[in-house]
This record gives structure tokens, sequence and C-alpha cells, in this order.
């Protein structure tokens, strides 16, 4: 199969750029080879626009409605699969500063369901309204810092603003009292927690983005049963690409050690709380194919043009902005079969509800289950009080 990635929206590690707020991949798959047997269509296209190379940005809506035509016998011809994923660059600092407060292996006010299954997500929903941007940008350049430079005072300052946003709020009052004990904990432990990394490129939205992209090829060549050649085609750009090898590196590491591991282990990862309303080969990564990525000028692969292409269309719908019938037409051909995922607040309500639609209602819940969940949420304020009498 072939594989051809490419980015948009790419503004480093600064999230909070109001002009590029999310930044999204496109992922065009094909069982045939379009670098090769696209030339002629190509060609055509090229020609008629009078460039040597199709970009997006450059040919804008009136250059591509003139090749509307050629991008649908294309889409014809090859069959081209498109993948679209985008990570709202708020949200995701939002993301960041929740797995570094409230890490049930680290902090030890935090209970566990909190932050190892769905009910994070209700979790962070709720933290959206004790933050501002302001905040989040403090808390961001925390989460990047170099793991031997973070300072603890901005950790301790952050928190206690946290804490002290938690008691002014409108949230329930659990809520409340589970929020105050992680913040108390934290300011209280505050290199304990998961503040500072050893190599910021790797928590970047540009590597972390990329993480979908290697579940899709994975998913699609599941699905196409291939066990052939596999090509895979980063767009090359300035700052982010070596993050993104190293990140499918380690991603192919995982699906090795899960193939080589025995059913116990795969079931014991596959079925954890958190990827409860996951498809089990889709965390296992099953049938991802071993050949590294290769990163290329654009210039160089139709395949990279053409995803470049589909990339700003389908950015464009999600805006909401109003396209010619002839584009919406070259849409629907490549939409048509596409996975979209995103790190949005909006996706994460996503997976909590299809999480809730597997839990029972509360009125069906018998006299047990409800006496073993209070005696649960008992047990972890007894354990909190000691916790924090002892520190």
């Amino acid at each position: 199969m072939f594989f051809h990635i490419d980015e948009s929206g790419n503004t480093g590690m600064n999230l909070f750029d109001t002009s590029q707020p999310r930044l999204s991949y496109g992922v065009l798959s094909s069982a045939l080879n379009v670098d090769l047997l696209g030339k002629g269509v190509h060609r055509r296209m090229t020609t008629r626009l009078g460039v040597p190379v199709l970009h997006a940005n450059e040919m804008g809506v009136g250059g591509m409605v003139k090749i509307a035509d050629q991008l649908r016998a294309l889409q014809k011809k090859f069959r081209f699969s498109f993948d679209y994923y985008y990570i709202d660059k708020p949200t995701y600092a939002l993301v960041l500063l929740f797995d570094a407060v409230f890490d049930a292996g680290l902090n030890k006010a935090v209970k566990w369901d909190l932050y190892w299954t769905p009910l994070r997500f209700a979790a962070i929903h709720f933290l959206t309204q004790l933050v501002d941007e302001e905040l989040l940008k403090k808390a961001w350049a925390l989460c990047i810092t170099k793991k031997d430079k973070v300072n603890q005072e901005r950790i301790v300052d952050l928190l206690s603003d946290l804490k002290a946003r938690t008691i002014r709020s409108d949230l329930q009052p659990r809520v409340k009292e589970l929020f105050i004990d992680a913040f108390e904990f934290g300011t209280r432990n505050p290199l304990a927690l998961d503040f500072g990394i050893f190599d910021k490129k790797l928590v970047s939205p540009n590597a972390v983005g990329y993480q979908f992209v290697v579940r899709a090829i994975a998913r699609r060549s599941r699905r196409r049963r291939w066990r052939g050649r596999t090509s895979i085609k980063i767009d090359r750009q300035q700052e982010f690409n070596n993050a993104q090898i190293e990140t499918h590196y380690n991603l192919t590491r995982i699906a090795e050690g899960l193939e080589k591991a025995g059913v116990a282990v795969r079931e014991a990862y596959s079925f954890h709380p958190m990827f409860r309303d996951l498809d089990a080969k889709h965390v296992q990564l099953r049938d991802l194919p071993i050949e590294a990525p290769e990163v290329k000028s654009s210039e160089r692969s139709i395949g990279l043009q053409i995803v470049d292409l589909y990339l700003w269309i389908t950015n464009r719908m999600a805006k909401g902005d109003q396209l010619p019938a002839d584009l919406l037409r070259v849409a629907r051909m490549f939409l048509r079969n596409g996975v979209f995922d995103s790190i949005s607040l909006e996706g994460m309500a996503q997976r909590l509800q299809d999480f809730e639609k597997q839990l029972p209602a509360y009125e069906d819940l018998t006299d047990e289950q409800l006496d073993f969940a209070k005696a649960d949420i008992d047990r972890h304020r007894e354990k909190v009080v000691e916790l924090l009498a002892s520190n």
C-alpha cells in the first residue's frame, strides 16, 4: 500500500496563535502507486494551471475548481481513502495540564478511575470551567520545560490558583472535593507531579497528532488485509519530521511487542478501562507495517500534492466555509469512507458518551452495587485524609 501524509496549521510549540487554532493531518492511502501511475493526469493538471507543482494555498478556490474534473478522475482511478485528524491546540494544553496533575500513579490524592477510565473526559470538561488562556499558557510552559529545569514554586503558584478557583466555582460538590484534594497534594509535592519533559518536540501537537496517523496506517492495512510492500511518505517541513519519525518508530516497537506477547498480556492491555470503548485491534496497532516512513518534498511526490489538496478542502469544510459545487463533488468522493478523530472537547465528549452507553442506568443499579460504590468513595476519602495529615 501507499500512504501519503501532510499536515496543516503548524505553529510549532505555540498553542495560542489565534490565526491557527488547529493542527490537522491528512492521510491518503491507496493500493496503487500514484507517484508512478498518476503522472499523466498530474501533468494535465499542472499544464492547465500553468504551474510545476500543485499547492492548494497557492492555487486557491479558483485553481482547485479548474482541475476538479481531473481530481475526480484521479480519485476514481486510484480509489484513495482519506483520513482526517486534528488537534485543537488550547484543548491539548488543557489535556497536558490534566495529565500533569491528575496522573493517579503520581498524585496519590487522585482516585484511580478519575484518571484511568473515560471518566477523565468528564474531569477535563469540569477543568475547563477553572482555566483561562493566561493560566493555560503558564501550565503549558511548565509542561514543556526541561525536566531538570522545572521550577517548583511556579507549580505551587499554579496549583494554588487552581485550588482557589475551584473553591469559588459552581462545580458539583464531589467534583470540587476531588479537585481540591488533587491540587492540595500537588502544592505539597510539586516535583512528584508530571510537569517537565526530556524532549519537548515529542509532546508537540505535531508528534502527538502523528499517533493518529500511525493508527490510520494500521487500520487501512488491516482492512485490506495487506501483506505486501508498504510505502509511507511524509511531507518535508522544517521542524518536526524527526519527532514524527521517532513517534512512528516507538509505536512500531509497541505493536511488535504486543504481537510477540502472550494472549493474556494483549488482553490486559487492550481491555484496560481507558480503552473500554475502542476496538482491541485498534488498541494493539494490529497489522501496522514494519516499513519506516520517508520524508519527501512534495515537489517530488504526486501523492503528497494530492493529500495537500484534500486536506485543504477538508479543513475548509470543517471550518464551515462555503465551497463551490465542483469541489464538494470531489470531497464526497474522497470522504466517503474516511475516518475522522481529534483531540478536542467535542471528541472527548463523544468518547464519554460512547462509554456511558455501556453503563447501566442509575435506576437499574442494585442496592449492593450502590453500597459498593459508596464504600469505595469512603475508602478513598479516608486515604486522602490520612495522606494529607501526614504530608
